[in-house]
């Protein structure tokens, strides 16, 4: 075991109204695979550093220390799940395998002590018939047990690829002794249970029926909810909202929610979904970010859609938490076309599911999101990596502020047309800028974006409400010239130019 202190790199960023804030460049051998944040804002993260198992904790000023654990020689260790333990210390999971991050192998699970010294380790084998672990895993405490989702791989011959990926459910105690394990087949093959995609599974811990829900995907990659009871027993199944199927069932060709992430806002009828929701005409082939409330049966009861011309989007690095009204979301964007260079971007979204700000990573191009945490401050912590198959890529650590995200008040009131006094008014703005939006007849699905002089977004957000004339709160703008749009799905509505004083 070896500890480094690293450096913190300090960053200028170009962003409209950008608060305090800093970035901390792990190093070019990094990776960041899970983690969470403390109430100090100390991040606990785990992944890999080179070819040893790491890991990072992140301080509230962004400096940083790494702790590293050895592999067997000629192999790797990747550590993937974190759960704290009652005692301050932590279960750790992880995968040793060859030296590539493809291969599958060996199952690795350490109790650490809150200063992060090995207490127990031990190595697992997969079932007769399997090759290996592979990279898919979830874990999260379960009643003072540690719950643990992973993926096994076995050979298929008849099936594409040659092999096929299952589900794996493991219960541990704090101490790291194993209780039960399931590997989830099902006889005749049920496409539920074939947890195949090895991205954004997730485990809950239901509190309304003391059930384990794990959201994963099923054959053909359908997401899918899976209900167990304590002893891993199937008890209910659902696809997620939203699936289209060829007329021969279940396939690779279907168009359907991808990267779920699920769990804030959870009450007895709901729980927040985020996802990418691919157009149900293949040939379309375009995704958009889908926010929306889902009950516990897979229905999507309320949503909002990100769609913007020329733009893909991805859910990539899931949510974070910031407070009883408002999450931080995450998501990748590309230009239309599958082309690169891409971007990271997160938005501030509220319980109404209304997106408040944002901030769009422009100048790092080619970077994935990866995760993101909420700050006490009301802020959040981005991580995001390069992406570079042929050299591992920079792994960055970002703060931002939630003033960050510029979050602008926008509102639709009814006013006399004779109290309208132009297009956009007044011109120059301090405060207050009103649109006259007497033309717009109709505002199901609009949008109102703000951006700079130079182009860069300072506002994207739905238009709520009924009236002739909107109200947008630009106090936080920087002095100079903006433009707006007014906007839905097919067209602009509106649109023009004004000066912030």
């Amino acid at each position: 075991m070896r500890k480094a202190v690293l450096l913190l790199l300090l960053a200028a960023w170009t962003f409209p109204v950008m608060a305090q804030q800093w970035e901390a460049i792990l190093s070019d051998t990094v990776s960041i695979s899970s983690g969470f944040i403390n109430e100090d804002n100390t991040m606990e993260l785990v992944g890999y550093s080179g070819n040893y198992g790491a890991y990072f904790r992140v301080f509230g000023d962004g400096n940083y220390e790494t702790t590293t654990f050895p592999a067997p020689e000629g192999k790797k260790l990747v550590l993937q799940t974190l759960t704290p333990l009652d005692d301050g210390g932590y279960f750790v999971s992880g995968r040793i395998m060859n030296n590539r991050l493809n291969d599958s192998g060996e199952l690795k699970i350490m109790i650490l002590d809150g200063d992060l010294n090995v207490v127990k380790e031990q190595t697992l084998q997969v079932a007769e018939g399997f090759l290996g672990f592979t990279d898919g895993a979830a874990a999260m405490d379960d009643d003072g047990t540690i719950v643990l989702l992973k993926t096994a791989r076995r050979e298929m011959p008849n099936y594409q690829g040659g092999y096929e990926s299952r589900g794996v459910l493991f219960r541990f105690t704090q101490s790291g002794d194993s209780l039960n394990c399931r590997y989830l087949l099902a006889d005749p093959p049920d496409p539920i249970c074939y947890i195949q995609q090895i991205e954004n599974q997730k485990l809950i811990n239901d509190p309304y029926s003391d059930q384990i829900i794990a959201v994963c995907a099923g054959q053909g990659g359908v997401q899918s909810l899976l209900y167990f009871d304590y002893d891993f027993n199937l008890t209910n199944d659902f696809f997620i909202d939203d699936i289209s199927f060829p007329e021969t069932g279940p396939g690779w060709q279907c168009k359907h929610i991808s990267h779920p992430y699920v769990g804030y806002w959870y009450n007895a009828n709901a729980m927040l979904l985020v996802a990418d929701q691919e157009d149900t005409d293949i040939s379309a082939n375009k995704p958009h970010l889908l926010i929306g409330k889902m009950n516990h049966e897979g229905e999507i009861i309320e949503r909002v859609e990100i769609n913007k011309p020329d733009t893909l989007f991805y859910a990539y690095g899931g949510m974070a938490y910031a407070n009883d009204s408002t999450v931080y979301v995450s998501t990748r964007c590309h230009t239309e076309g599958w082309l690169d260079p891409y971007y990271p971007c997160v938005y501030l979204v509220n319980i109404g599911l209304e997106i408040l700000g944002k901030v769009e990573l422009w100048d790092e191009l080619d970077y994935y999101p990866q995760t993101v945490f909420p700050t006490s401050d009301g802020g959040c912590v981005f991580c995001i990596k390069g992406n570079s198959w042929w050299v591992e890529p920079l792994q960055k650590v970002i703060r931002f502020s939630r003033e960050d995200f510029n979050p602008i008040p926008c509102s639709v009131k009814e006013v006399p047309q004779e109290a309208i006094k132009a297009l956009v008014y007044p011109n120059p703005a301090k405060d207050e800028l009103n649109i006259d939006i007497s033309d717009v007849h109709n505002l199901e699905g609009c949008r109102i974006s703000i951006t700079d002089a130079l182009g860069r977004p300072c506002v994207d957000r739905f238009v709520r409400g009924e009236g002739n004339v909107l109200t947008v709160g630009v106090s936080g703008l920087k002095a100079g010239v903006y433009t707006y749009r007014v906007y839905n799905a097919e067209k602009e509505l509106a649109g023009g130019k004004f000066v912030k004083e």
